[in-house]
């Protein structure tokens, strides 16, 4: 195949099995509409990973006024590398993304694209990055700490004082970076089993799942109602809300939106080629945790960013301590004793950021379903990719891709 061959999304070739396509014919025949009842399933997935700006509230990230950033090519071949497949059995990388039901897939080594494969996109379409965009809230708030606009010593209650008397207000700034505030998450029995209630209320939130009575109806509210557990500090727990606070801080501390501070500080200085999108609740606050869509290519762009230790060219976009601190990693034995310690062994998080401390200096931002930044300055290597893999985290071939990575590590070295 081609690597810029591909069959268009929504489009019979491209349904599993050549049966049920999503949102088929002009109007789309009600079965094969995307809706809250199967976006969460193949094909609806897919395209609603491709299509979010169709199915929910938001708002752009303008990509600015200045000059694209060109991505350079140069040989590869990594098609047919050899990886380990998901039945143990030796696989190439291309048989590997397809089989994962990844979207797309761009390598870059030192700087130049050596990999590109479209197998359900096209390179100029967004996608949903989900919990990727907290990697990218991240790098907003280093930039702003580095201006001395925020500080991370400070609580979020400091900033927001609504916030002070809830399970967060006491988490400093940097405790929720790294999430450590002393939170749980409500119970989500009613959810289908593939959904999974790790996301604690944002689809419901979004109208992608519908809201039972009473339940909150925006990030301010849903924050607020977060049950306490234990003390900030204390544990490494994974959860959207901590994210949503760190949103909210900044938005009080700057009296900015989400999406024009990243407009300003990010995808204008990276020079993205197009303008990003967030998906937003009813007031307009940006989902800061998951609702993040861009091009593949301007994902690479920020993974090349942080390979460069913030840099864009000449341009210190991200300060180089705040990244170092960030791949330096955080604390690896609270981080062990969470649920994430059997699966990720010898990793930390730090920053929003997960340090998988291999070989190459690996670092990742991880998002669900299939997207990826990997960043591995040892091999002066980034790799991204997107995907609609179904079902709830952790998903099984999760460990199978961080293999590929490393592999792909070790080949360009």
């Amino acid at each position: 195949m081609n690597e810029r061959d591909m069959d268009a999304p929504g489009t019979r070739a491209n349904a599993p099995g050549g049966h049920a396509v999503a949102m088929d014919g002009f109007p789309p025949a009600p079965a094969s509409r995307v809706g809250p009842d199967n976006w969460y399933r193949n094909p609806w997935l897919r395209w609603g990973f491709l299509n979010r700006s169709k199915l929910v509230k938001g708002t752009p990230v303008w990509r600015g006024a200045g000059p694209v950033s060109v991505l350079p090519r140069a040989e590869g071949g990594l098609g047919a590398l050899e990886v380990e497949g998901a039945d143990g059995a030796a696989t190439t990388l291309d048989a590997l993304a397809a089989a994962c039901g990844l979207d797309a897939m761009l390598v870059l080594h030192r700087g130049r694209i050596v990999h590109e494969r479209w197998l359900h996109m096209r390179p100029e379409q967004h996608h949903t990055t989900a919990s990727v965009s907290k990697s990218v809230l991240a790098l907003v708030a280093g930039i702003l700490a580095a201006r001395g606009e925020l500080d991370l010593a400070r609580t979020a209650g400091d900033y927001v004082p609504e916030m002070a008397s809830s399970a967060m207000g006491d988490a400093t700034l940097q405790q929720l970076l790294d999430m450590q505030a002393a939170i749980v998450r409500p119970p989500m029995a009613t959810r289908p089993g593939a959904i999974g209630g790790q996301d604690g209320g944002v689809y419901e939130i979004l109208g992608l799942m519908p809201r039972e009575p009473g339940s909150p109806s925006d990030f301010y509210e849903w924050l607020l109602a977060k049950p306490r557990h234990g003390t900030p500090g204390s544990r490494f727990y994974y959860d959207n809300g901590q994210v949503e606070a760190l949103a909210w801080a900044i938005r009080c501390a700057t009296g900015t939106p989400i999406a024009d501070l990243v407009s300003e500080l990010l995808w204008a200085p990276i020079g993205a080629e197009r303008d990003a999108w967030y998906a937003c609740d009813e007031t307009g606050g940006e989902m800061a945790s998951g609702g993040l869509s861009t091009t593949l290519g301007d994902l690479a762009r920020l993974g090349e960013l942080m390979r460069a230790g913030g840099a864009a060219g000449s341009r210190q976009v991200v300060p180089e301590a705040f990244v170092a601190d960030t791949v330096r990693g955080g604390d690896a034995e609270m981080f062990a004793r969470s649920d994430f310690g059997a699966r990720m062994p010898g990793a930390s998080y730090r920053n929003f950021w997960w340090i998988s401390h291999d070989a190459f200096g690996g670092f990742l931002a991880v998002g669900r379903y299939g997207q990826r930044i990997y960043v591995a300055p040892g091999a002066e290597l980034t790799l991204v990719h997107f995907g609609s893999m179904e079902g709830p985290p952790p998903h099984p071939l999760d460990p199978l891709l961080g293999r590929a990575y490393r592999r792909i590590a070790q080949a360009l070295s």
